[in-house]
């Protein structure tokens, strides 16, 4: 078994009350209080960036009929991968990954091409049955989330979507601060469509990486037999690289489910699918969050914006202020913790810190006076003196953000 120091991500994820796993469902993270706040502040975030770049949101059922995943090929190439279950004597699978019923929801009503492209966005929950004994706290899962979008598209608006990708994993890497690379993988030796649509694939994706300007490493032949693909990949603090997103074109699904648009003609055209996700799985990112930032999270995305303290916990208007604050702030979305025990004011400040709060808060009579705070930067490493309207403007400010 592998050995884990104070900054596994398991350990603080253990220590920080984040999430735990159970024998009962093996691979499958139990969200506590604490973390499913973490959770659910990235996922804002991560929601309101797709938004701006009109995405649509949507969100699909667990699992679907067996006839589904026989005409997309996963049951097929998947099966041994995916979790079964009878229901009224029908034979029904959870899924894996998004694909197909973005493909149903897309099929709903006929598009003409001036609706194109159309970009489905979900914070798809998919289940995949990993081997017991690979599994590794969030790294390798069951159950996870993916930011999984499909963009359905006509073949001339490869380039310009993929560009689009590409600047908006630049904005969220940058503001994570993860360096990445890029690999190209091109046409495989076994492939399906005509040779003129991967010509014009790749030579979309060429020409956006271009534009984009970044260096890419391309792994010749390395596809998938259904479209050439981009990965991106992450070092964290440890140095170990990730796959984290990838952007894949596909000519087969759009075939095997007979896809059509209108075009300016009004003659049936077969789109292009874009699979894309950035963050791929938001649990294993979470994991090489913890890790990276050795459990003090960004403001935006910490379980508690805040830690505030008391120099005296047996303050009556201390623990006014305090709490008068704390409701204004919940409005706002913004978590605080107290910490108002009985131990002394340093013991209290060191549990503050042990709980990796991103910012201690110390209150006393001089500042309910000055209506000020005294505040431990845990990020920057540093004290200073705020008013406390600065302080609420500045803790709004943080959890407004957009990427």
């Amino acid at each position: 078994m592998q050995k884990m120091n104070d900054m596994d991500h398991r350990i603080l994820g253990k220590k920080l009350e984040l999430f735990m796993f159970s024998e009962l469902s093996p691979g499958m993270a139990f969200w506590l209080p604490q973390g499913a706040k973490l959770k659910n502040n990235l996922k804002n975030i991560i929601y309101k960036s797709h938004i701006l770049r009109e995405y649509k949101y949507v969100e699909s059922p667990a699992m679907m009929e067996d006839t589904m995943w026989k005409i997309s090929g996963h049951y097929e190439n998947y099966k041994e991968n995916m979790f079964p279950s009878a229901v009224e004597k029908r034979d029904y699978l959870l899924k894996p990954m998004n694909c197909p019923m973005h493909i149903l929801m897309y099929q709903n009503s006929i598009k003409s091409y001036k609706e194109l492209p159309v970009r489905y966005f979900e914070f798809g929950q998919v289940h995949r049955n990993e081997l017991r004994g690979t599994l590794h706290g969030l790294f390798r899962v069951r159950e996870f989330v993916q930011d999984d979008s499909h963009i359905i598209c006509m073949a001339n608006q490869i380039e310009s979507e993929i560009l689009s990708i590409l600047e908006f994993i630049e904005s969220l890497m940058s503001f994570f601060g993860f360096e990445y690379r890029i690999d190209f993988s091109s046409r495989p030796n076994k492939s399906i469509g005509s040779d003129e649509n991967w010509e014009k694939a790749e030579n979309s994706i060429i020409n956006a990486l271009a534009k984009f300007g970044q260096e890419y490493q391309l792994n010749e032949g390395d596809g998938a037999f259904y479209g050439p693909k981009i990965d991106i990949k992450i070092n964290d603090i440890h140095k170990r690289e990730w796959q984290l997103g990838s952007i894949q074109i596909d000519f087969n699904l759009p075939q095997r489910f007979d896809m059509k648009y209108i075009d300016n003609e009004g003659k049936e055209k077969q789109p292009v699918i874009i699979h894309r996700a950035i963050l791929g799985s938001i649990e294993r990112f979470i994991g090489i969050l913890l890790e990276h930032h050795k459990g003090v999270l960004p403001v935006c995305i910490s379980p508690n914006q805040a830690a505030f303290i008391p120099i005296s916990s047996n303050s009556q208007s201390q623990m006014q202020y305090i709490e008068k604050i704390k409701k204004e702030l919940l409005l706002d979305g913004i978590n605080i913790k107290v910490y108002n025990s009985d131990d002394t004011l340093n013991k209290r400040i060191k549990s503050a810190e042990k709980d990796k709060n991103p910012l201690i808060c110390i209150i006393g009579d001089k500042e309910l006076e000055q209506n000020s705070l005294n505040i431990r930067d845990k990020l920057k490493k540093e004290s200073y003196q705020s008013s406390l309207n600065d302080f609420i403007e500045y803790l709004k400010y943080e959890m407004d953000v957009v990427i």
